[in-house]
């Protein structure tokens, strides 16, 4: 490692001794509806993640620095998040051979001695995950099953969730350094993802499963590129039992594998991914899936952009909130959009299709109701494997969001709204412009730390 100045070296070491501090901060000390001390932790960690991917690390240093960073949450019980509450609520229900999607919160709480954690959990996760059926595919459900398995009490099923996460956050730096390898990409860049503090945070910190989905998928796509279609259609399927929204990005694969075997590729998927739901497949389970689905889409609202603005028009126009309309009209868009990128656009090479699928990725968050933090770490992925930066900007700018948390309740402020959007919108407008790939270089070109 050369170093060009003692300055820089000095600024370098300082950036990670405050990213040290600043995530022990985050995660024993500063509480979510701590908004003011929550958004100035991570200003400072998001800066000293700038400052430290400004030098060209290696692999072995960022996997040092990232593991390092990770494991400062070991023993920290999520504050940004209730969800883990749920996740090892469905846990238990398993463990007691209860399917988790016939019921919900509610309609079990009643019950005596269901499980001795169980009032805890329940008061835990909050009254919006309480009315509702689960709505985590089977590959999360097992990883919930597993934690509580293995974990006993809530301190030590929260260690062993965060132990599996942290397993295939290795995974997904090891395959993404393969691919870009193959896609003779500078390996730096692994860097923005795994020295992330979004990625650090929401994946490790707060036990969200997106960094296990990213891990199946890129392996996925690692094997089609390598011809292997049956181990490739086995890991894509654990990608969508994990998170649905792989679903979406699927469809683009069709050129590059031909109309044969894309009969047979996604004859795979459908069938290896029906697979998983043999353990849960009884009674009307589905009915409670898709009804928790469709609320999705009908009723939740958090952190939008454009369907922020439509539904203000529909205030003005017709007196109130058009959400209902929105949740039938947007999965239409979204198909249309999906049937575009699949036929009309390039997907015969990978870097075409890789960048493709971040637009859609992208275009989808753009027109939900809901955008919590840890979604937009699927495109954080995908810009390490393209020349588009504005996902490690959108990284930044969505942290914003939490000061929406408040002792009574959630309060959204538009001006923070208007704020986080306008960075990113203004951002993706400049490289699509022509601007890609110029403040990935513009990084290169000042490293002060080289390979």
């Amino acid at each position: 490692m050369r170093i060009k100045s003692n300055f820089s070296y000095s600024i370098f070491i300082l950036s990670i001794i405050s990213s040290l501090i600043l995530y022990l901060l985050l995660g024993y000390f500063i509480k979510r509806t701590e908004s003011d001390l929550l958004l100035i932790s991570y200003v400072g960690l998001f800066i000293a993640f700038i400052i430290m991917m400004s030098n060209r690390l290696t692999p072995i240093i960022i996997l040092i620095l990232g593991l390092t960073f990770r494991l400062l949450f070991i023993f920290s019980m999520p504050e940004l998040s209730q969800d883990y509450f749920r996740f090892l609520w469905d846990g238990n229900l398993q463990l007691m051979n209860i399917n988790p999607y016939l019921f919900s919160p509610n309609h079990l709480i009643t019950e005596n001695n269901l499980f001795s954690i169980a009032d805890d959990l329940y008061f835990g996760m909050g009254q919006l995950s309480n009315m509702n059926f689960s709505n985590y595919p089977p590959l999360s459900q097992w990883t919930f099953l597993i934690a509580t398995y293995f974990g006993g009490n809530i301190n030590n099923s929260v260690l062993m969730l965060r132990l599996i996460i942290i397993f295939f956050e290795i995974g997904t730096l090891y395959t993404l350094y393969k691919l870009m390898c193959l896609l003779k990409l500078p390996t730096t860049k692994i860097g923005w993802y795994f020295l992330n503090p979004l990625v650090i945070i929401e994946l490790t910190g707060n036990l969200h499963g997106e960094g296990i989905m990213m891990f199946f998928f890129l392996l996925g796509i690692l094997y089609l590129y390598q011809n292997k279609i049956i181990k490739s259609s086995i890991l894509i399927a654990l990608s969508i039992g994990t998170k649905l929204i792989t679903l979406l990005i699927i469809p683009l694969l069709y050129k590059k594998l031909g109309v044969r075997k894309s009969v047979i590729y996604y004859s795979l998927i459908f069938i290896f991914f029906s697979l998983m739901w043999i353990p849960y497949f009884e009674n009307d389970f589905y009915v409670n899936y898709f009804q928790t689905i469709h609320l999705w889409f009908n009723s939740f609202e958090f952190n939008a952009s454009i369907y922020y603005i439509i539904r203000e028009l529909g205030y003005y126009f017709k007196g109130y909130n058009i959400i209902g309309l929105f949740g039938k009209i947007s999965p239409m868009i979204l198909i249309l959009s999906i049937l575009f990128y699949t036929f009309f656009k390039n997907n015969n090479g990978l870097k075409s299709i890789l960048k493709n699928q971040l637009f859609l990725f992208s275009f989808y968050f753009f027109i939900a109701t809901t955008v919590h933090p840890w979604y937009v770490i699927s495109l954080v992925v995908f810009s390490v494997l393209t020349p588009y930066f504005y996902p490690i900007i959108w990284s930044g700018t969505i942290f914003l969001s939490y000061a929406s948390y408040k002792l009574n309740g959630v309060y959204e402020y538009p001006l923070i709204l208007t704020i986080e959007y306008l960075i990113v919108y203004g951002f993706i407008f400049y490289e699509i412009s022509g601007g890609e790939n110029k403040v990935f270089k513009a990084f290169a070109r000042n490293s002060t730390l080289s390979k």
